[in-house]
């Protein structure tokens, strides 16, 4: 949604109004003061994930967890999957909502974010949801969908405002398509009932809330089918806010290789999320025509047409041929904005980022581990190289770039 459109929004609906506007300032950061001046100290997170679990139910071809349940292996050959089983006992229920009381104690309203595998199989989702809600923080769940009728009404029953809670759900494709890249068949006529679910509970209490949104990861399975899928969801009735194009997240062996031998004694990385994929064969011309397409005639479409990163033709074109090369951005600021806490307690930048010790919330508190000695170090190293060759092609380094620099993409 552009700027122009949520102000109109806002005017017509004045109950927006409180939501935009804490997403303007959030997303300004006063124009990263801490990054640039506070020695390794930072300002209260903008987000933060809660890793429920380290459950999936799919076997995805672009994530090593899926990967992992496909191949039946332990976590150690996938990192993704490694990184959240990284830490002691798991977090127990009263453990996550000591959390969002720490939180809450400090003054910090940061967006929650229940995603990193499938939050919805967590068994005390519902419990926790409610609670963080009740606490007025701001919540997002990023879903495969595959459950996500059986929880739908209650979503719906506990937005009470514009931010309150939003929903993505993960498809990457229509029908069989879906169904082959997520390893489970059935998995999109599910994903497609818990849509149709939230859309009816939304009818039913005459409400816009929560809003709910589509993310379709990009890859060499559906490159050719974008345009189609947009088209299939214009005729769907089912109410949609916007539909986002992700590029993959990974790291290739020439990431890998450039990245150890500059920093493999302190930040040492493997390969990630490609064991499914042929990178080599993602026809990036034809993927930036159809996203460039569709934005052209987004006026037709009931949903906003969004890219993650937005790439240039150029930048397409470099992606995935030079992979050890920067688009989009050079700084990573993840640890300054976004981190995450494992399913163990563990808090990490993300499970795509590095295994490096930061604190346990089981041990001491989030507000205090935030600007503790080792994230204080993290963040001046990293501040010193801006980024790492592993940053290259990691969603924490897209989300990085001061929204500032894009004013021009929001009008």
């Amino acid at each position: 949604m552009t700027f122009v459109q949520q102000f109109s929004t806002a005017i017509k609906n004045p109950d927006y109004f409180p939501s935009y506007w804490r997403k303007l300032v959030r997303e300004f950061t006063f124009f990263d003061f801490d990054y640039r001046f506070l020695k390794g100290y930072s300002f209260p997170p903008k987000s933060l994930c809660f890793i429920l679990t380290e459950h999936c139910n799919l076997q995805c071809v672009m994530c090593d967890i899926g990967q992992k349940n496909a191949h039946r292996s332990s976590a150690e050959l996938f990192p993704l999957a490694a990184s959240l089983e990284k830490g002691g006992e798991t977090l127990t229920l009263q453990d996550w909502k000591q959390t969002v009381d720490d939180l809450v104690g400090n003054g910090w309203n940061p967006l929650l974010l229940l995603t990193g595998t499938e939050p919805l199989l967590y068994p005390q989702v519902r419990e926790l949801v409610n609670y963080i809600v009740a606490n007025n923080l701001r919540l997002h769940i990023t879903t495969n969908g595959t459950v996500l009728s059986r929880f739908a009404k209650a979503l719906v029953d506990c937005c009470t405002k514009p931010d309150s809670l939003t929903i993505t759900v993960s498809l990457d494709g229509i029908g069989e398509l879906h169904d082959t890249i997520r390893g489970v068949s059935g998995t999109f006529d599910r994903a497609l009932e818990g849509l149709e679910a939230l859309t009816a509970s939304k009818r039913e209490r005459s409400s816009a809330w929560p809003h709910v949104s589509i993310c379709y990861t990009v890859s060499n399975h559906n490159c050719e089918h974008m345009a189609d899928f947009v088209e299939w969801f214009r005729k769907k009735d089912v109410d949609l806010t916007s539909i986002t194009f992700s590029h993959l997240w990974f790291k290739d062996a020439t990431i890998v290789e450039r990245h150890n031998e500059h920093y493999g004694t302190c930040f040492p990385v493997k390969q990630e999320n490609l064991t499914g994929l042929d990178i080599a064969a993602i026809d990036m011309d034809s993927v930036h025509a159809q996203i460039q397409k569709m934005r052209a005639t987004s006026g037709g479409y009931p949903f906003a047409i969004l890219e993650q990163p937005r790439l240039s033709r150029k930048e397409s074109r470099a992606y995935y041929t030079q992979p050890t090369e920067a688009v989009f951005h050079n700084r990573c600021l993840a640890p300054w904005r976004n981190v995450a806490i494992n399913p163990r307690g563990e808090v990490i930048i993300s499970p795509l980022c590095f295994d490096y010790p930061l604190g346990n919330v089981k041990k001491s508190p989030f507000p205090h581990i935030w600007n503790d000695a080792p994230m204080r170090n993290f963040r001046k190293h990293l501040r010193k190289v801006g980024m790492y060759p592993a940053c290259a092609r990691c969603c924490m380094l897209f989300d990085s770039k001061p929204k500032y620099y894009k004013l021009k993409n929001l009008i």
